[in-house]
C-alpha cells in the first residue's frame, strides 16, 4: 500500500475502523482453521492407531500387539502374507467383512481371568425345562444351565463351547442339539424328537470362554506353530528349508504363490540351490510352549476340555409315537439350504430331515449308481476315507497302485467292466503330511478348472482340518477361490454334481486343543456353510453326524459313520 492509501485511511476514520474490524475477522478466521487442522491431523494419527497391523509370524510381544490395535480390513492381514490386494472384488471385500463379524466370539469382560473365576462344569449343572410334560415325536423341548466357576459363584457373561445330543442307547439313535448363548452365563439347548422311547441328554463343556481367548490368542499370533518344509534337489546337492504360509523376511525366501489362483506360499531359499530345485512338500512338526501364565489350566482333559457336564434331576424324557410326526420327504438334490437339525440317526442308520436316504448297503447297489461315472474326491485325510471306504467295499472298484503312500496320495480305483473311475487329491498347501511332491498337491479351485464336467461327473471335496491353525482369512479366500471355480464348472456344465463335507469333530487332549480344536473347526464350518449357501451344490453334514453318533470323538471317525456319510453322499448321486 502507497503513502496516499494510508494517509487516506487516517483521513477517514470509519474506513479505518471497517478495515480493522475486518483484518481482525481474517485473522481470528484463520487461528480456528489452524486449530481445526491441528485436531483433525491429531484425530487422523490417533485413526491410524486403528489402522496399523503387523505379519503373522514373529509378531511382537502380546503387550505390544495389545497397544497397536488392527485393521479392521480383513484383507490387510491377508496382503501382509503375499496375497495381491487387487485380486479381491468389492464383493469378495464385502462378504469377508460380513464373515468375521459373523463368527465374531464373546469376550470374557477383562483380559485376564484367574482360573478360579473360570468355568466350573463340575459346578454347573443342566436341567430339563418342562420334563413333567408328555412329549411326542415331533415335539421340541429345551435344556438350560447356569455356569458357575470354581469358587461357586455364577459366571455373568457368556462364551463357553458347548456341544450337545440326546440319545438312546438301545435304539441306537442320536441328533445333535442347538446350543445358544444368552451370553450372562444362562445357556439354552434346543432339541428335536425324532423317535419314541426314553431320550437322554448328555451335554459337554468342549471349553471355557476363558480358554477360548486363549485359542483366539494363538490363532492370531502364533500361526507358524505347525511348520512345514521342502526339500530342494539337484543331482547329488540336497538341501532342506523351512516354509509357511506367511514367512518373516528375516532372510531371503522362494516365492511358490499359484499363478491362477493367487494362493501364496513361501519357503526360505536355500543357500546353495535356486528355488527351481524344489521336489515335495512335508509337514514338519509343532511348535511347543504356547502357553503363558495360568492358561495351562484351561487346557486339562478331565476338568474342562470336554468334560461331560452333568444333570440337576432328571436326565431323559419319554417321548410317545405321534400319528402326525412323520412327513413324506422328497429325493436327494443339490441347492437346499442346510438344516439344524441336519438328520437323526436311528438303528446306526443316519435319516435326514431334508431328503430321502438311501441305504447302499451292497457293493452291487453302489456299483449300479456308479455305473458310467467318474468321480472326484479332493481334500483332506476325512474325505479321503470315502476313498478308502469305496475301494475296500466294493470289490470291483480296483485300486491301482501309483507308488504313492496311502496317506499322501494321489490315488486311482478303476471298474473298466462298470467304466467307473475314482480319483482322490489331496488338497494344496497348506496341508500337514506326509513328504509328497508338490505336483500331487493341486489346489481344489486349480483341479475343478481341470475337469470338463457333465452328468456322469461327481465331485466331492472337503477343506477345513488343516487351516486351524491359521487366522480365518486365509480360509476364506480358499473358499472364494474354489467357489469361483464351481460357478465357472456349473456354468459350462449344469449338470456336474458337486457335493461338500463338511467338518467332524474330534478327540481334544490337552496337545490337540492347541492345535485342532472343536471350536477352531466349528468356526471355519460356519464359514464354508455360510460361502456356499444358495449354490447348486449338496451338502454331507458330517459336522451333526458325528456329534449326534454315540461313539466316541476322532479325527477320522469309524466305519459305520463313514458308511452313513457314504449313503448321504451316494443319494444324491443317484436318489429314490
Amino acid at each position: 500500500m502507497d503513502g496516499k492509501s494510508t494517509s487516506s485511511l487516517f483521513r477517514y476514520p470509519t474506513s479505518f475502523c471497517v478495515y480493522a474490524l475486518l483484518t481482525l475477522m481474517v485473522l481470528l478466521i484463520l487461528i480456528l482453521n489452524i486449530a481445526q487442522i491441528k485436531n483433525h491431523n491429531a484425530s487422523i494419527d490417533e485413526s491410524n492407531q486403528n489402522w496399523r497391523i503387523y505379519p503373522l509370524p514373529k509378531l511382537n510381544s502380546r503387550e505390544k500387539q495389545q497397544m497397536q490395535p488392527k485393521r479392521d480390513l480383513w484383507t490387510e492381514r491377508l496382503v501382509q502374507c503375499g496375497y495381491q490386494n487387487h485380486s479381491f472384488t468389492p464383493e469378495e471385500r464385502s462378504e469377508g467383512t460380513f464373515l468375521m463379524k459373523m463368527i465374531e466370539w464373546p469376550k470374557p469382560p477383562n483380559s485376564a481371568v484367574p482360573f478360579q473365576k473360570s468355568s466350573n462344569p463340575a459346578y454347573s449343572p443342566f436341567v430339563i425345562l418342562n420334563s413333567a410334560k408328555t412329549f411326542y415325536v415331533g415335539d421340541q423341548f429345551q435344556v438350560m444351565l447356569q455356569m458357575y466357576d470354581f469358587d461357586g459363584h455364577p459366571k455373568r457373561y457368556g462364551g463357553d463351547y458347548l456341544q450337545a445330543r440326546i440319545h438312546t442307547p438301545a435304539l441306537k439313535a442320536g441328533s445333535a442339539g442347538t446350543v445358544i448363548d444368552n451370553q450372562n452365563g444362562f445357556y439354552y439347548i434346543n432339541f428335536n424328537l425324532s423317535w419314541p422311547g426314553k431320550v437322554e441328554v448328555s451335554v459337554l463343556l468342549v471349553h471355557p470362554s476363558e480358554g477360548i481367548q486363549v485359542l483366539k490368542r494363538l490363532r492370531e499370533e502364533r500361526p507358524e506353530r505347525v511348520y512345514f518344509k521342502s526339500t530342494f534337489k539337484s543331482g547329488a546337492v540336497s538341501e532342506t528349508t523351512v516354509c509357511n504360509l506367511c514367512l518373516s523376511q528375516s532372510q531371503p525366501f522362494c516365492n511358490f504363490t499359484d499363478v491362477r489362483t493367487g494362493e501364496p506360499w513361501f519357503c526360505y531359499k536355500p543357500k546353495e540351490l535356486p528355488c527351481s530345485a524344489r521336489i515335495n512338500h512335508i509337514m514338519a512338526g509343532y511348535e511347543q510352549n504356547l502357553l503363558e501364565g495360568e492358561e495351562g489350566h484351561y487346557f486339562q482333559s478331565q476338568v474342562n476340555v470336554k468334560k461331560p457336564i452333568l444333570p440337576s434331576g432328571l436326565a431323559h424324557v419319554t417321548v410317545k409315537p405321534s400319528p402326525h410326526a412323520g412327513k413324506d420327504l422328497r429325493e436327494c438334490v443339490p441347492g437346499k439350504s442346510l438344516l439344524s437339525p441336519a438328520g437323526f440317526y436311528y438303528q446306526d442308520k443316519w435319516m435326514s430331515t431334508s431328503c430321502n436316504i438311501r441305504r447302499f448297503d451292497t457293493p452291487v447297489v453302489i456299483t449300479d449308481c456308479l455305473r458310467g461315472k467318474n468321480v472326484y474326491i479332493l481334500g483332506d485325510s476325512t474325505i479321503r476315507q470315502w476313498f478308502e471306504y469305496l475301494t475296500e467295499f466294493v470289490s470291483g472298484l480296483r485300486k491301482f497302485d501309483l507308488g504313492n503312500l496311502r496317506k499322501a496320495g494321489p490315488h486311482l480305483a478303476l471298474d473298466i467292466d462298470n467304466k467307473i473311475k475314482m480319483e482322490y487329491y489331496a488338497h494344496g498347501t497348506p496341508i500337514r503330511i506326509l513328504p509328497v511332491s508338490n505336483q500331487d498337491l493341486p489346489f481344489i479351485a486349480n483341479k475343478l478348472d481341470e475337469i470338463k464336467g457333465g452328468k456322469n461327473t461327481v465331485i466331492a471335496f472337503t477343506i477345513w482340518c488343516h487351516f486351524n491353525t491359521f487366522p480365518v482369512e486365509p480360509y476364506i479366500r480358499r473358499l472364494q477361490n474354489i467357489r469361483r471355480s464351481i460357478l465357472r464348472l456349473l456354468e459350462r456344465s449344469p449338470d456336474t454334481l458337486v457335493v461338500i463335507k463338511t467338518a467332524n469333530v474330534q478327540a481334544l487332549p490337552r496337545d490337540v486343543s492347541l492345535y485342532n480344536s472343536d471350536w477352531y473347526s466349528y468356526q471355519l464350518d460356519l464359514v464354508m456353510r455360510k460361502m456356499f449357501e444358495g449354490i447348486n451344490v449338496a451338502f454331507v453334514d458330517a459336522w451333526e453326524m458325528t456329534i449326534a453318533h454315540y461313539l466316541p470323538h476322532e479325527l477320522h471317525p469309524k466305519s459305520i459313520i463313514i458308511k452313513n456319510e457314504i449313503e448321504v453322499f451316494l443319494s444324491y448321486v443317484c436318489p429314490l
